[in-house]
């Protein structure tokens, strides 16, 4: 049975792709671009890519329609306070380059922009999906579309995405759905970006069909889907210039380079044509494929692409109804915990207050040690996150550890259901605090731990759910990919980060070990156990030299590490 399930894949996918994209192809287009070095706007280097595209497509047959740019109002950018850009008019002489296949009417539209900045070759940012639009373009003439389809090749997108806001200006009643392909041919996952909420349920399903057709895994983060939503100015790649209309976008990418979220040769001289990968850009070209095929479906609704089953999309109504019952749950507990305290007799000794003193303490030095071994970095931790984290950790815990012994030399610790209350009520408030300001997406995070520790007092190994928010926070990558973006001020400390998801964790062990009736925080074991703790991470803080140097990482942010990774 398996093998058949095997064999029908195959054969589903040699279906979607016959005749495919042919990668031999797309890689010598990226050369040819490359070859020609950067390609920033309204130079030689631009019109002799620009050239070499029309030539590409008329030695197809093809009309190609060059769109005039020229002057182009760019809206200003605000995003967390920070303003970005001021309302400006950009000027590009460059044209657009379009064309047409299948029969007229509102077009499925595929973007590749041609331009680079001054200091890149352009290889991943943006040859390659050049040459697959090629490529996909010379297939469509041997097999036309059932759909219309445009593929559009935009000028000067680095400079605020100015090409595809004249495309956008002059031909946006004619798209039905927007696709920029940007940064794709990287080796990482290919990721849905963009997805504003103009992209909802029936889009999404209809990407994930794709997918399936295609043989192709696709990916749409979580926090890229909210930042989408709440920032739809921001987006940085040419469905925004459509997104910002009201029509329909997405952008398709490779999700980073070499096991990273993040792509350390962007802008810069080091992308070249060999990081180009076949095998990204054969799944790009089979997923392309599968969506001319198809026609993209009317908007019925808000969706939610499902972070663990594989192309699995719901209602995000549905999300908001199980998180609202989470929540319900844990308020419940909540309940439950204040009627017993008044019933019960409060237990003598160091409680709840004293706790979060003894954790502040703790949070503290913490801080202060992340400090001290900055060497003047705004963000060191952010060069090296797992080593960060573990020391950090450590640090927190063993001091925190160190106090409530300390504490406890004197009174006894007691108060074990306020403790799984405030482990209760921790996650359930920024739970029900990213449900009000739209995200959903990200709210389940800290729902489900909330809902799992008001079933712990039955159920006791639930209260393990408490540590879901760290270790999907704080995942390395995703710390790495946050500053990358810069969604993740370099102001606020990385023991900031920590201390915020340990509170509810710690208050569940806090519980658990008061709960057992045993003296599991009372052994000297424990105590030379939290001063260990302590000095590995500390020494492990005070001997990590950042990857680079702190005026380094304020010119370039991240992409410093280029030159300590490459000669």
């Amino acid at each position: 049975m398996k093998l058949l399930v095997i064999l029908l894949a195959g054969c589903a996918i040699a279906a979607s792709t016959a005749p495919g994209i042919d990668v031999d192809r797309v890689v010598a287009h990226v050369h040819a671009l490359v070859a020609l070095g950067p390609r920033p706007h309204d130079t030689p280097a631009s019109a002799h890519a620009a050239d070499y595209i029309a030539r590409e497509l008329t030695a197809m047959g093809l009309n190609v329609d060059h769109v005039h740019v020229g002057d182009v109002a760019l809206p200003a950018i605000d995003v967390l306070g920070m303003h970005a850009r001021d309302a400006t008019t950009a000027h590009t002489d460059d044209a657009d380059l379009v064309v047409h296949f299948g029969p007229p009417g509102r077009a499925l539209l595929i973007m590749a922009h041609y331009d680079t900045v001054p200091t890149s070759p352009g290889a991943v940012d943006n040859a390659a999906a050049v040459g697959v639009s090629l490529e996909l373009a010379r297939v469509l003439v041997a097999h036309p579309p059932l759909q219309p389809v445009m593929i559009a090749f935009t000028a000067d997108e680095e400079s605020g995405l100015v090409g595809a806001e004249a495309l956008a200006a002059q031909r946006g009643d004619d798209v039905e759905l927007a696709i920029a392909l940007d940064l794709v041919g990287a080796s990482g996952e290919l990721s849905i970006n963009g997805a504003s909420e103009l992209i909802g349920v029936a889009e999404l399903r209809w990407l994930a069909r794709a997918a399936d057709r295609a043989g192709v895994i696709v990916r749409a983060p979580l926090p890229h889907r909210v930042v989408s939503r709440w920032w739809p100015q921001a987006e940085r790649a040419d469905h925004g210039a459509f997104t910002r209309r009201g029509i329909r976008a997405i952008h398709l990418y490779d999700r980073g380079q070499g096991g990273e979220w993040i792509d350390l040769a962007y802008h810069s001289r080091y992308d070249v044509a060999s990081r180009v990968d076949l095998a990204a850009v054969a799944e790009l070209g089979r997923y392309l494929r599968a969506l001319v095929e198809e026609r993209p479906p009317a908007h019925t609704g808000d969706g939610f692409w499902l972070p663990v089953a594989h192309g699995v999309v719901v209602p995000r109504w549905l999300l908001v109804a199980f998180e609202l019952v989470l929540a319900a749950l844990a308020i419940a507990a909540l309940f439950v915990l204040a009627r017993e305290s008044r019933v019960l007799p409060p237990e003598r000794g160091a409680g709840i207050v004293l706790g979060m003193v003894a954790f502040a303490i703790a949070a503290a030095a913490t801080y202060a040690l992340e400090r001290g071994t900055a060497r003047g970095h705004p963000m060191p931790w952010i060069h090296d996150p797992t080593r960060a984290l573990v020391c950090e950790g450590l640090v927190l815990a063993g001091a925190l550890g160190l106090v409530t012994r300390a504490i406890a030399r004197v009174w006894p610790w007691a108060g074990s259901r306020r403790y799984l209350a405030l482990a209760i009520a921790w996650s359930l408030a920024i739970g029900i605090a990213l449900v009000v300001v739209d995200a959903p997406e990200l709210a389940w995070i800290w729902l489900v731990p909330a809902a799992a520790l008001a079933v712990a007092p039955r159920v006791k190994w639930f209260a393990l759910a408490a540590v879901l928010p760290a270790v999907l926070v704080l995942a390395p990558n995703q710390l790495r990919e946050a500053a990358w973006n810069g969604f993740l001020p370099a102001t606020i400390p990385l023991a900031a980060w920590i201390t915020a998801v340990a509170i509810s964790p710690i208050a569940a062990f806090a519980w658990w070990s008061r709960s057992r009736r045993a003296s599991v925080l009372g052994t000297l074991v424990l105590a030379v156990g939290c001063a260990l703790a302590v000095a590995i991470g500390a020494t492990g803080l005070v001997v990590a030299e950042p990857r680079c140097s702190a005026l380094d990482f304020s010119r370039l942010q991240l992409g410093c590490e280029r030159s300590a990774m490459w000669p």
